[in-house]
């Protein structure tokens, strides 16, 4: 099973946020949502959609305006052949709109083990339900020390420290363990791994939040507002 490199730019963002991989070019796009979530870091906790020469895959629902495949049923193989220029897009978080440019670099290289995997990539992915692009660069501001109230806000949401520049590599092979698994490619099983201790803050801290009623930033600024809002009254 030969395989294709793929980049994954995240538009609108600068310094440009990427990550080039490698998969099995049989993987159907459904797979390769996760291997886009894996790579990048997100969260896989919104809906999602690719758009390939005018036509979209994804998980149709009552609420789309248009015709939407299985996206689990549309092998990259086929989409890449029918390509113009190389390139098509994906869609991750129909509120904060986080759209994602993916070129096909070369296709029919030699079968690697284990994949899909990591070859290359730069900075930071953002933090989920921040607001989109704009709020990435509030949220930037803040770290670097210029941010207005709003970035200050999503700053502490997201636990007071962030790093716009750290690409985890080490969690990123973990996350993406499991789907290697799925090709039969051998490689460790994530549960045979350690968890990097970035996974496991990330995961301790969505246990709390959780616990305390909260289940996502958006809903955790909303409550830091809140106290803001009764500090400034009292």
């Amino acid at each position: 099973m030969p395989d294709i490199r793929l980049r994954i730019e995240l538009l609108d963002t600068d310094p440009l946020v990427w990550r080039r991989v490698l998969v099995p070019e049989q993987i159907n796009l459904h797979r390769l949502h996760e291997v886009i979530q894996a790579a990048m870091g997100w969260c896989d906790c919104h809906l999602f959609e690719f758009e390939c020469n005018g036509r979209y895959y994804g998980e149709p629902d009552d609420w789309s305006d248009r015709p939407i495949a299985l996206a689990r049923n549309a092998k990259l193989k086929t989409i890449a052949s029918r390509l113009k220029d190389n390139t098509f897009h994906y869609l991750y978080d129909f509120g904060d709109d986080w759209v994602h440019r993916i070129v096909v670099e070369e296709t029919g290289l030699a079968e690697t083990n284990p994949c899909p995997r990591l070859i290359d990539g730069a900075m930071a992915c953002p933090p989920e339900d921040i607001g989109g692009p704009g709020g990435f660069e509030a949220l930037k501001e803040a770290v670097a020390g210029r941010g207005d109230e709003h970035g200050e806000m999503l700053l502490e949401a997201v636990g007071g420290h962030f790093d716009p520049e750290k690409l985890d590599q080490e969690e990123i092979d973990f996350m993406l363990e499991p789907i290697q698994a799925g090709f039969r490619r051998g490689g460790r099983k994530a549960s045979e791994r350690p968890m990097p201790p970035s996974v496991a803050t990330k995961l301790e801290m969505e246990s709390s939040l959780k616990e305390q009623g909260i289940n996502s930033i958006e809903e955790l600024m909303q409550a830091l507002q809140a106290e803001i809002d009764r500090s400034r009254k009292g």
